[in-house]
């Protein structure tokens, strides 16, 4: 009994942070109804009459506008605070999302995209900077997991697996019917949202009336130059997944569907199969790196994932693309917990919202560049963007083989 108390006990102190239980919470409305609709996001915009070519330019727009927007977010959370900028982005989130529900046509649907993507990007890095202050230091790669197990793996199986049935079943109607869905949880979790506790203490908040334009600039070429020095391999890191995200990121399900040829509920299922499996992994990957060091158990996953893209492309049906997933899985069940604990391990609380921007600033020039040559590269033969993403992954294990863990972690 003692025992099971003890395995429980940073799940316990995690609930009773009152943050990360607000947060809890309405990342499950969201994972309960972004799923239904955004796994086959490209498949929509397709259909709705946009190429590859304009898909992947769609993609790289909408990386360049959240990359220039999270300037100004990451600056305005570190300088005033993460709450406000959190709780009026998440109720703002809902109109976009009915704008996308409504439109029949590519171009309405892009702007919308546009416009959802600006005041996301504004507020993330408040978000992001909120959660990260708000979890316990000695169990952050352990809590990290727990958490996007309890809040997105568990139950985005089942709106996953039902969105692929409301696809199937009903067709664009099903997925408009989704995107209603996702409007509403915004509205709901923007009114859960006013209850959070501001993180940046009072003597670290600067309220100014008017933010010099000059100060602006400088307190972001301050924060480039010490990432620069301090965490240069993580920001190489973030490059290379920019770059395998504008690759593929848009053309997966459109590579699933159209040439592996798999049922819409069929990728569905495969979705929900991959979170099922990752969730108990990445539980046991967090608390690993939390005993055992980041680093270590990071080291050869991108080996794995260049094994599980070449089964992908070469898939003729549902189950070789499963053991591509499971594949893929068991390596980042291990990764994502140590990087996303590597983060904060080695960022001071006070610039953790500005790093937040300087990591998109980078995710977002690589991924733009990408997403263009993406979209080019599926229009000439669908397999090509996929075999390029395979070389990015052995990119990774030189990176690997030279960073190191940090002496001291960060509050």
């Amino acid at each position: 009994m003692r025992g099971l108390r003890s395995r429980l006990s940073p799940f316990i102190q995690t609930l009773k942070n009152r943050n990360l239980s607000i947060l809890l919470i309405t990342w499950i409305l969201f994972s309960l109804t972004r799923p239904l609709f955004y796994q086959f996001e490209s498949d929509y915009v397709n259909r709705l009459g946009a190429s590859p070519e304009i898909i992947g330019l769609m993609g790289s727009a909408v990386v360049l506008v959240s990359m220039l927007i999270q300037i100004p977010g990451g600056y305005l959370a570190d300088k005033r605070g993460r709450k406000n900028l959190i709780v009026w982005g998440t109720f703002l989130l809902a109109f976009p999302n009915f704008v996308k529900a409504l439109t029949g046509s590519w171009r309405v649907y892009f702007l919308a995209s546009i416009l959802a993507t600006l005041i996301n990007s504004l507020y993330s890095p408040a978000l992001h900077a909120l959660f990260q202050d708000s979890l316990p230091k000695d169990a952050r790669g352990f809590s990290s997991s727990l958490i996007d197990g309890i809040s997105w793996v568990i139950p985005s199986v089942f709106s996953l697996f039902f969105g692929g049935y409301l696809y199937e079943r009903y067709g664009l109607l099903g997925l408009k019917m989704s995107l209603f869905l996702i409007s509403i949880s915004y509205l709901v979790s923007g009114v859960l949202r006013c209850a959070l506790t501001e993180t940046l203490v009072k003597s670290e908040v600067n309220k100014p009336d008017i933010y010099p334009f000059r100060e602006f600039f400088s307190s972001l070429k301050r924060v480039f130059e010490w990432a620069y020095r301090s965490i240069g391999y993580l920001l190489m890191i973030e490059a290379l997944f920019g770059i395998i995200r504008g690759l593929v990121g848009s053309f997966w399900v459109l590579y699933a569907l159209r040439v592996i040829g798999i049922k819409k509920i069929e990728y569905g299922a495969l979705q929900a199969i991959y979170n099922i499996v990752y969730f108990p992994l990445s539980l046991y990957g967090g608390r690993l790196s939390d005993k055992r060091g980041r680093i270590r158990q990071m080291r050869y996953v991108p080996l794995l994932w260049a094994v599980s893209n070449l089964i992908f492309i070469k898939a003729t049906g549902f189950s070789m693309i499963l053991l591509s997933y499971l594949i893929s899985l068991l390596g980042e069940a291990f990764w994502w917990p140590a990087l996303d604990a590597l983060w904060i391990d080695v960022v001071p609380r006070s610039k953790r919202a500005r790093i937040s921007s300087v990591r998109s600033i980078v995710f977002g020039i690589s991924s733009s560049i990408a997403s263009a040559m993406g979209g080019l590269l599926y229009a000439r033969s669908p397999a090509y963007p996929f075999f390029f993403v395979v070389v990015v992954d052995l990119l990774f294990t030189p990176v690997m083989l030279v960073i190191r863990e940090p002496k001291e972690r960060e509050e």
